[in-house]
Formats: structure tokens, C-alpha cells, sequence
């Protein structure tokens, strides 16, 4: 009978451990993240907050996602997969885990927008740079939840943490230029067109023209010094 050789048997148990639990190692990392979570505010009766996503939010995303796809599909980055398999669970989980690994390193800010307790969208920063003092914003929502003041709540929230908190200089946010409602979401948390890229994304399955949205510190503290910018129906 063959004997075994200790030595490179230990070292392929020792591999093929690391390989298998390298998934609770990523998601045991990816728990040590910063919890964040702003709000709630109290706007038209309902609570609406920014916090952390969480791994558990897989469900309400997907359904959301899945109920909204004519809205949000034309608008979001192609990919050769279909709708349902781009919103599984692993997808969700993988999602996650790489935006705390992105928030770890300070290159991101992955946020969940939450109305009473609820999931229902979700608010991102990424390509932060400490260097420049700036950073691209994507934002979406239930279009059940749209056209109740939620946006006016979330550029409060955003804008205070973002420009007093963090100390950034510039956030932008690239918009395709038929995309009315993400326009308007954008004016209403303090943005303003600057121009149009020939060009820029590809959405929807086609490249596509789109407009760039901004917001600096100095307009959020010109809107606040001529007067609170919160909505009257906004409580605190």
C-alpha cells in the first residue's frame, strides 16, 4: 500500500480549505464594515433614511428590480445577461460584499434608501477621490415611493454627510438625456446640468448621449444661507 506524503498532503488540506472558506472570509470582512445610517426624517407622514445595505436586503431589491424593469432597464449599464439573472440573490450578496470592500478602502459609499423601515432603492457614491474632493452619485427608487418629497429628504441627508462629514468638494452624477425622471430627481436634491456627453454610457443595450449633473459644496451652502433648504412638510 502507498503511503502518503504528510507534508504535501498538509499543504493541499491547507489549500483547499482556504479555497472553500474563502466565502465566509469575504463575507466575515465585509460585516466589519462601517454601519452608517442617517435619518430618518420625517417627510408627508413617512420616515425616510440612508443606512448601510445589508445582505439580507437581497429580497426586497430583487422584487423591487424585477416589478420596475421597464423603468430602470433602458437607463442602466448593458450587460450580456438577461433582467432576472442580473437580480439574483447571488448577485445581491456579490453586490454587497464588493461596494463594503470599495467603502473599506474609501473609494465608496454604498447606501440604501429606507422608508419606514423598508427597502426601496438605493443611493451610491463611487469614484470617490480624497485627491480632488469629488465623487459620482447614482440613485434609483421604487416608483412607488417617487413624487413624495423622498428626494428633497435624500439631498438633505446626502449633501449634509457628503459635504460637512466627509469634506467633499464636488459630486456629479451622469444622467442619459431622455431620462426625465432622473432629471428631475437630480434638480430636486440641488443639482444642475452642466452639458451633454456625445456618447458617454452604454445603456440600455446602445450607447447613449447623457447629461452631467452636479453640486458643489458652495451651492449646498448658498441654498442653505438663503434659507432652510428642507421642504416645509419635512420634520425632524
Amino acid at each position: 500500500m502507498r503511503s502518503l506524503d504528510l507534508p504535501k498532503t498538509r499543504v493541499a488540506v491547507v489549500a483547499a480549505a482556504r479555497f472553500h472558506l474563502r466565502p465566509l472570509r469575504r463575507i466575515h470582512l465585509a460585516r466589519r464594515a462601517p454601519d452608517l445610517h442617517l435619518g430618518p426624517v420625517v417627510v408627508g407622514g413617512h420616515e425616510v433614511a440612508l443606512r448601510s445595505p445589508r445582505l439580507s436586503d437581497a429580497t426586497a431589491w430583487r422584487e423591487i428590480r424585477l416589478r420596475d424593469q421597464r423603468l430602470i432597464e433602458p437607463y442602466w449599464v448593458s450587460s450580456a445577461l438577461n433582467w432576472p439573472e442580473r437580480h439574483t440573490e447571488t448577485v445581491w450578496v456579490d453586490e454587497c460584499l464588493q461596494s463594503r470592500k470599495a467603502a473599506r478602502a474609501g473609494l465608496a459609499l454604498p447606501m440604501v434608501v429606507e422608508i419606514d423601515g423598508r427597502f426601496a432603492g438605493q443611493c451610491n457614491l463611487e469614484r470617490i477621490d480624497v485627491r480632488t474632493k469629488t465623487a459620482e452619485l447614482g440613485i434609483w427608487l421604487d416608483a412607488r415611493v417617487t413624487g413624495k418629497g423622498v428626494c428633497s429628504v435624500l439631498g438633505v441627508l446626502l449633501a449634509d454627510y457628503v459635504f460637512g462629514t466627509l469634506g467633499l468638494r464636488r459630486v456629479t452624477a451622469p444622467i442619459c438625456v431622455d431620462n426625465a425622471a432622473a432629471a428631475k430627481r437630480a434638480e430636486r436634491v440641488g443639482m444642475r446640468r452642466e452639458g451633454t456627453m456625445a456618447s458617454f454610457l452604454d445603456v440600455g443595450g446602445r450607447r447613449r448621449d447623457h447629461d452631467m449633473w452636479a453640486i458643489t459644496s458652495d451651492m449646498w451652502a448658498q441654498a442653505s444661507n438663503m434659507g432652510d433648504p428642507r421642504p416645509d412638510n419635512i420634520q425632524h
